[in-house]
């Protein structure tokens, strides 16, 4: 649901968010760097790499932007974003249902 003409918003309902100030629909844009120390031909030296990338912003969606910044991996980010679905929850309650449930 977009609010008046900003095509800004995020979508969510009540947002406080004024998607401005860098967050476009509930992201942040930015850029970091990986820097690798590397030896070449007897010297250390620094490789820096940038990329471009998105965080999610604590204003629009505070839980995963907590998901985003506590993770060591992205691996471990998107396991615990999957975990927070709305198809993971009905299906953790199906399977907790299912172990009190005992056939006599």
């Amino acid at each position: 649901m977009l609010l008046g003409n900003n095509q800004m918003h995020c979508g969510r309902i009540n947002c406080r968010c004024t998607h401005t100030e860098g967050c476009e629909k509930g992201f942040i844009h930015i850029r970091y760097v990986d820097k690798q120390e590397k030896i070449k031909q007897g010297q250390k030296i620094v490789v820096e790499t940038w990329y471009d990338g998105v965080q999610f912003c604590s204003v629009c969606d505070p839980e995963r932007a907590h998901i985003q910044q506590t993770s060591t991996s992205s691996e471990e980010m998107a396991h615990r974003l999957r975990e927070r679905s709305k198809y993971k929850h009905a299906e953790n309650y199906e399977q907790k249902e299912a172990e009190k449930t005992r056939t006599l």
